[in-house]
């Protein structure tokens, strides 16, 4: 952007900042103006100059009869301000395949995939949809068998996206097969996209006339083969699935659209319904009545009642997410909802009051808790300007997030790490370490590059793809482990923070009896005696409470507190909280500390998709330096366990950063030598999990041994380095070949 054009956006955005506005809506919003100004809709300039003025699109002038009804509908940049709509868990719906582990418990409405298409060592590779019990196989040759035998299946996108086609692959002869378009995607692309898949066109029944430049795929061919599909399937550039075409209701020709919300995790309701004739060249909206009645097509929706009630009660199993749009296509046998979207696009047409009235709501709510303040602005500029600087002069791939964490652990070390010098400090910077792994590693300048340094660990974060989304908290954990609950502790509320307010859910092992609200938690504490309350996001222990109620007290981590003060201190809370079943470790393990859960650090890699493979085990014991947590950083001890017999040994303390050994607790004086109870069960449930899991493939799991077996605490996706010098050989590839693999894609030589 050349200076005059940044000048004439600094005048236009200045002041929508001065109205309290962020820089990055004014942007947007100035970047919608552009192209609206260019925009030959019969509308004249001093007439959108209007509509920009008060906060509206020229396309809103007749969409709203805005000459007369200037302050009836929210302006598209309230709509904006409005944005993100949801919190984290927008995640649920952002592909099919995690939208399918979620909501397992609703099939019937959902697509019907078989297998995901992910890519994994510069190949694709076929991962069963259902790793429970695998009814249609788990790899590429069993995709083929299933083709064979229904001689049509679809090759869709992971994700929505409007410039991404679906495709048929047709049996057309014994190891003969064709692609042909989708007749639903085409209506799809028409309305939402370009008509065409600008990313990789793989059928010859799209418009001949395509971009200058638009290269072909080089794989494509009138028919294939067994090898050459799998060929063209290895060029596509995203994640794809492989799912059962819909059969489609005759006479309805249309898609419908539920516009939905959940207000406080309490109730559902539908707010507006639109029908989508397939045929139009731009999304037409067409009003749908409470009867199911389509605008001026004389057709009802059939089963209409009954599509609305199904559909909320999926928005109440999922009442997290705030605002939603459901696109639900009617088949033969009832209805599907063929994608969600979280950032709702409002209506060609004037949209209905009671979802005007909704959006005003929460408009007032928003301006009322949110504010562009000087100091929010000058934070957003800094966050910039850092990503600018991490982008241009650090190492390719690293994260900014990352980056930053790097420069504050170099800083500590270099305040609080008394045992190096600073020549050496300097020395281990410059290497990718921390100055203190002299001693926990033996580093030396012969033997460093036997090491994974802490700024490669940094740079390698993400290890795992874009699925990881379902592990990286708790709530989520909870929802897509269903099949594998039993080896999770019970989850009783979700507490999250919506518009302001402190809002209660009940979650799916609540027991009867039991409602979603600040009473309810105190009655279920009274019966359970001991409940965790802990951040739904949370690691290393951090955010961790222990509730109990003992002799007609309330203790918090041993603190009295009054009912009010424990609503005081949960309110205050800014981020999500979940509360859970309180786990008691193994008798045996108790003895060793009672005061808190003893937990097992087991370290998976799961890089073919097919062998999950535990490389490091550990174990960790609590102190009264940790308090209720076993986080060795904060006074816990360390023992090694043998992988293969569950024996632990070589109990270890951090002091000053170094290993020491400790062959006694420091506050029992127990031994801490045995055999960890339960360990080929939980070792066997544990590779299971990750079968469960492929898409996944570095994973570290925390575990609580209990009597009767074990429980899962979280599941992380990119673990705490722990003793790199004991890490096996193979161990240490998997992380060389990740590397290299990052290396290549951004075109180092040197890493």
């Amino acid at each position: 952007m050349g200076i005059v054009n940044r000048i004439k956006r600094e005048v236009f955005i200045r002041p929508w900042l001065k109205q309290g506005y962020s820089r990055k809506l004014a942007n947007a919003y100035y970047k919608k103006v552009q192209w609206d100004n260019k925009l030959d809709n019969g509308i004249s300039m001093q007439d959108k100059k209007w509509a920009h003025d008060h906060k509206y699109l020229s396309t809103s002038i007749e969409k709203y009869d805005l000459k007369n009804n200037l302050d009836k509908y929210i302006s598209d940049v309230d709509y904006l301000f409005l944005q993100p709509f949801n919190n984290s868990f927008t995640k649920w719906m952002k592909d099919l395949v995690t939208t399918n582990h979620v909501l397992v418990d609703y099939p019937e409405h959902l697509p019907k995939l078989y297998f995901n298409i992910i890519d994994r060592e510069h190949k694709k590779i076929f991962l069963p949809i259902d790793t429970v019990n695998r009814a249609y196989g788990e790899n590429y040759d069993d995709f083929i068998k299933l083709l064979d035998e229904r001689g049509k299946l679809c090759l869709r996108p992971a994700s929505s996206s409007g410039n991404r086609s679906t495709y048929m692959i047709e049996r057309i002869g014994d190891n003969r097969y064709k692609l042909c378009a989708d007749e639903i995607d085409k209506a799809r692309m028409t309305m939402f996209g370009y008509g065409y898949d600008k990313q990789m066109l793989l059928c010859d029944e799209y418009p001949a006339e395509l971009p200058e430049g638009f290269e072909p795929n080089p794989c494509k061919k009138s028919e294939y083969d067994k090898e050459s599909l799998y060929e063209l399937i290895n060029t596509l550039k995203y994640s794809y699935v492989i799912a059962e075409p819909y059969k489609l209701r005759e006479g309805i020709g249309g898609t419908v659209k539920l516009y939905i919300a959940s207000k406080e995790l309490k109730t559902t309701e539908l707010l507006d319904a639109y029908f989508l004739p397939h045929g139009a060249e731009t999304p037409e909206h067409l009003r749908i009545s409470a009867a199911g009645e389509v605008e001026g097509r004389g057709i009802t929706i059939p089963n209409w009642d009954g599509i609305i009630a199904d559909t909320l009660e999926i928005a109440k199993f999922v009442s997290e997410i705030e605002y939603f749009t459901a696109y639900i296509l009617i088949t033969e046998d009832g209805f599907v909802i063929d994608r969600f979207s979280t950032s709702p696009v409002l209506p060609t047409v004037a949209h209905s009051e009671k979802l005007n009235n909704y959006l005003l709501d929460r408009l007032a709510k928003k301006r009322s808790s949110v504010k562009a303040t000087r100091s929010s602005r000058w934070k957003a500029f800094r966050d910039k300007r850092f990503n600018r600087f991490v982008k241009h002069f650090c190492r390719p791939g690293i994260r900014p997030y990352m980056q930053k964490l790097w420069m504050r652990s170099v800083w500590d070390d270099f305040l609080h790490t008394k045992s190096t010098t600073l020549g050496q400090k300097l020395w281990c910077w410059r290497h990718g370490f921390q100055s203190f792994r002299i001693q926990q590693y033996g580093l030396t300048k012969e033997n460093y590059k036997n090491f994974l340094s802490d700024y490669q660990y940094h740079w390698l974060n993400r290890i795992n793809n874009n699925y990881q989304i379902w592990i990286n908290d708790k709530t989520t954990t909870r929802y897509v482990m269903e099949p594998y609950k039993q080896f999770l502790a019970k989850y009783y509320y979700d507490i999250i923070k919506m518009q302001g307010k402190t809002c209660i859910k009940a979650l799916q092992d609540i027991p009867e009896g039991f409602d979603a609200s600040f009473d309810g938690i105190f009655k279920l504490l009274r019966q359970e005696k001991l409940l965790a309350l802990k951040p739904s996001a949370g690691t290393h222990g951090d955010g961790f409470y222990r509730m109990e109620y003992a002799d007609g007290r309330y203790l918090i981590n041993g603190k009295e507190m009054t009912e009010d003060e424990i609503i005081a201190m949960i309110s205050d809370f800014k981020s999500i909280y979940v509360i859970t079943e309180y786990l008691f470790m193994h008798h045996e393990l108790k003895k060793i500390y009672p005061n808190s859960v003893n937990t097992i650090r087991v370290a998976v890699v799961n890089q073919s998709a097919y062998e999950p493979k535990i490389m490091q085990t550990y174990m960790r014991i609590g102190s009264s330096k940790s308090g209720f947590t076993d986080n060795v950083g904060y006074g816990g001890i360390c023992a090694k366990i043998d992988t293969a017999t569950g024996r632990y040994y070589c109990p270890e303390q951090l002091r000053d950063h170094k290993f020491t050994p400790c062959p006694v607790h420091p506050d029992t004086g127990v031994k801490i030598e045995g055999i960890v109870p339960n360990w080929d069960y939980m070792c066997k449930g544990v590779v299971n999990i990750c079968k469960f899991m492929p898409e996944l493939e570095y994973l570290g799991f925390d575990i609580a041994i209990t009597d009767d077996g074990f429980k899962i605490i979280e599941i992380n996706i990119h673990q705490d380095l722990h003793k790199v010098a004991e890490h096996t050989p193979e161990f240490r590839q998997f992380y060389q070949d990740k590397m290299k693999l990052k290396a290549e894609y951004y075109g180092m030589k040197k890493w």
